[in-house]
């Protein structure tokens, strides 16, 4: 009587054993070849990550920023420096879009004196900036794309502290292969 059981058991526990590996393996990470540039893209505006960078006039030495990825490259784009902050941000953005995915984040801003006259006509020139996140995928590859636009992050404002919005859209394209 204690066979039978034990075998019964035994049984149970494979045909649980199985449905589980038969379900695990019907789930899809986005096809054969892994997670498609609209996954990639997903994860983007999707996953909040903290960048941790030393910063000298931080209280312990160390500041942190939690954001989602999308707004890293957005603060990156809209930045002139290669600081603790931006290495440690396309780390970041590196880490959370994997292997062959490139990510171009472009910024394009007016500020006042760029919108143009009563004649539409423009006044001075525009400030862009962009970064660049992963190798360029081989020419013979297929590719997919997908394109977010992100705002770009409040800047700081006056002497007064006060922060200022800013204007414009950063324009991110995500490319797998």
């Amino acid at each position: 009587m204690a066979v039978t059981s034990t075998v019964l058991d035994v049984t149970v526990l494979l045909l649980c054993v199985s449905a589980s590996v038969v379900a695990l393996g019907a789930t899809d990470a986005g096809g054969p070849d892994g997670p498609t540039a609209t996954d990639a893209a997903d994860r983007l505006v999707t996953e909040t990550a903290t960048v941790a960078y030393p910063d000298g006039d931080a209280p312990n030495g160390t500041r942190r920023v939690a954001a989602t990825r999308a707004e890293l490259l957005a603060l990156l784009a809209v930045r002139d420096g290669e600081g603790a902050f931006d290495r440690e941000a396309v780390a970041s953005v590196r880490a959370g879009i994997g292997p062959r995915t490139r990510v171009d984040a472009t910024v394009r801003r007016e500020d006042a004196a760029s919108r143009g006259d009563a004649a539409g006509e423009p006044r001075g020139s525009d400030e862009e900036g962009s970064v660049a996140v992963g190798p360029e995928p081989p020419r013979t590859a297929d590719v997919s794309a997908a394109v977010i636009r992100q705002p770009v992050p409040d800047g700081p404002g006056d002497a007064s502290g006060e922060r200022r919005p800013s204007e414009g859209v950063v324009r991110i394209v995500v490319r797998r292969w």
